[in-house]
Order: C-alpha cells, then structure tokens, then sequence
C-alpha cells in the first residue's frame, strides 16, 4: 500500500513534508512528517502527490495500490484518482472564511472518499463494508515533546495575543489608506459573496472586529502585548479601526516570534478568539494555550464544551462586557489560574486529546489505512 499526500495549499514535496521546521509554518500539516516513520512500521510507503503521479506514470507503482490523501481541492489528488488512485482520506483545516470555493462543494467533493476529517465534513461517513463509522476531528496542533513546562505564576506579563493581524468583513468601508490594492480586495470579497454562500454565511459569523475591541479594551490598559505579522500595519483597516488603534497599539506590538509556545508560556492569559463562530471549528489557537501553560480566553465555536472540558478555559460568552472579564482576570487568584492550565494539560493525556498532537493525528491515519 502506498499512501499519496496531496495539497495544492503549499508547495508539498517529499523533502518538504519530512522537514519539521518547514511543516511548522503550516498549522495542522506537522502531523505529515509524523506520518512517514508511523507508517513504514505498518510496511505502507508515503509520499507527496508529484512523486506518486511520478512512480505511477513511469509503471513503478500500480494505481490501485495508491490511497490517496486529498487536501481539499488538491488537483494532483483529482490527477491520482483519474489515474485510478484509491479515494482514502479527505481533509480541510481551513474554514469557509479562507476556503469558501471548497466548502460550497464539500458534499459532492467528500462523498468519493472512503474518510473525512476537518472542518465542514458530514460526522458519518459510509464506509465500504456497509459500516457506519464517526470520525471525531481534533485539529493537529502541536509534537508531543512542544509541551512546555509551566513556569511561574508571579512571574508572568498578564496577558499576550499571538497572530496575524486579519480583517475580513461583510461591509464595504472606507480604508485608512485608499490605494487599487485594497480597493480590488474589496471588490473580489463582494464578487465572492454573491457567488459563494459559504463566504457569505462565514463573513456574517466573523469575529474579527470582536478581536479587534478586545485587543482596543486590553492595550489600552496597558495589559495586552501583541505578536504576529501585521500589527503595525493598518491601511487596509476601516479608517475608524486605524485611528483607535494605530498609535495605541504601538509600544505594545513585540513584532513576530520565532516560538510561539515558549512566547505564550510567559504569560498569564492569552486571547484565543477563533476567526469566526461555527460549530466544530476549534483550531490550533486553544490547544496552543494548552501547550503552553497559559489560561485561554476563548471566544469562537459554540459547541467549544464537547470538544475541550469546560474548565480548562475562560469562557469570554459569560460576560456581558471586557469590564467584566477584566475584573474576573484581576480576582483570579494563582490556585485557580492554575487548576485552568491544569485541566488543558489534562485533556490533551485523554484519548480525544492526543489526536491534537501531530504523531496521535499520524497514527490514526495509520489505523485508519491498516482498517482498509
């Protein structure tokens, strides 16, 4: 059996998925350079989608011996399964805001494939012995051996926001500095929301601008150090966003960090808002939390609860205003803060918490593939 790894979302080549440096600039693809040590010890080769349409067109390798691993709307997978590649596993670990052409298409895409596993996908999938089988996704996030230790309560800065500054929105609005560049950005969005209702219903459900007043309440009070590309950049923002925060975020902006474990680790809370609300999207941002030993301030799927225990984060839809949240912050003592951390740490040793590491990920698609 060979398993064929296939993503248009990044330039994948053999060299490339086995180098974990590399990998680690995608979130959720690690678990690939997992995937080859876990599944030589099963006797199935892997490779990425050019070197199996490679070894099929040269007679080395028979098609139907391939079990293809489709991401998204990879077109070396479409190439495979013409060939008569095997449709083994689908996945998307992306939402409908950033893969929206994907998601419009996402029951007559899957329905070929033997499994699922990510965002959008239907919790049954039929399988070939008539079987009907759940597949519980939890998005790859971290290597077992990222865990870091918990330092200090005392000798944290409060609170930390590590990401890329975005701002996607379903109004049209008058940028901070109007050039073509962000004028056709605007129009592009508008084309896509007549013709994608998955980019519509996901703008609707942005949480964007609720970062954004978060990130306005906690730099201003000093609180709230930011990383991440783009948080000294506001041009294309709203001009109203870009007269709040240009000159107040500054001085609180620390630029990119190179870990962002070891970063979050030196914090006491981190705001962990998800890029918008939908049931099941809960990404790498509050198992990163978990990872690092700091308490989430999450704010993101509504069914947060089934998938990570309810004690383990603070739950931002309880308070009616950041007032509130920042008084709860401020009375929160070091016994509870750390019985939070302690109750991610403790979720992530349960079965459902090690398929967020990249080798538990592996090794289900190894199970999944010796299943077959």
């Amino acid at each position: 059996m060979h398993l064929a790894v296939c993503s248009d979302s990044a330039s994948f080549n053999n060299d490339k998925l086995r180098d974990r440096q590399w990998s680690s600039q995608f979130p959720g693809s690690g678990w690939i350079t997992c995937l080859y040590d876990l599944a030589a010890e099963s006797n199935i080769e892997v490779s990425s989608g050019d070197v199996a349409l490679a070894n099929i067109a040269s007679k080395k390798w028979n098609a139907k011996d391939v079990y293809v691993i489709q991401d998204m709307n990879s077109s070396e997978a479409v190439r495979l399964l013409d060939m008569g590649g095997r449709p083994f596993l689908i996945t998307c670990f992306e939402a409908p805001l950033y893969a929206p052409v994907f998601h419009d298409s996402i029951a007559r895409v899957a329905g070929a494939f033997q499994f699922s596993l990510g965002f959008g996908f239907s919790k049954d999938q039929r399988v070939a012995d008539g079987r009907t089988t759940n597949l519980p996704f939890r998005f790859p996030s971290y290597y077992l051996d990222d865990i870091q230790a918990i330092r200090q309560w005392g000798s944290r800065r409060k609170m930390a926001l590590v990401a890329a500054n975005k701002y996607k929105t379903n109004r049209v609005f008058i940028p901070g500095k109007l050039t073509t560049t962000n004028a056709l950005a605007q129009l592009k969005s508008l084309g896509r929301q007549f013709i994608s209702p998955a980019y519509r219903n996901a703008l609707a459900a942005s949480l964007h601008e609720m970062r954004l007043e978060a990130i306005k309440h906690f730099v201003s009070r000093k609180e709230l150090w930011l990383y991440g590309a783009g948080w000294n950049r506001w041009d294309d923002f709203p001009v109203g966003w870009k007269a709040v925060l240009k000159d107040l975020v500054d001085g609180q902006y620390l630029g990119q960090c190179q870990n962002k474990l070891e970063v979050l680790s030196g914090y006491r809370f981190s705001i962990c808002f998800e890029n918008m609300v939908l049931p099941g999207y809960v990404t790498e941002k509050i198992v990163d939390c978990f990872v690092a030993g700091t308490v989430p301030l999450y704010y993101g799927a509504p069914d947060i609860e089934t998938f990570v225990p309810a004690g383990s984060f603070v739950d931002m839809r309880a308070y009616s205003s950041l007032d509130q949240v920042d008084a709860c912050l401020d009375s929160m003592n070091e016994y509870d803060a750390m019985g939070i951390i302690c109750a991610g740490r403790e979720y992530l040793k349960t079965e459902m918490g090690m398929l967020h590491s990249y080798e538990g990920f592996a090794r289900n698609v190894v199970r999944l593939a010796t299943s077959c």
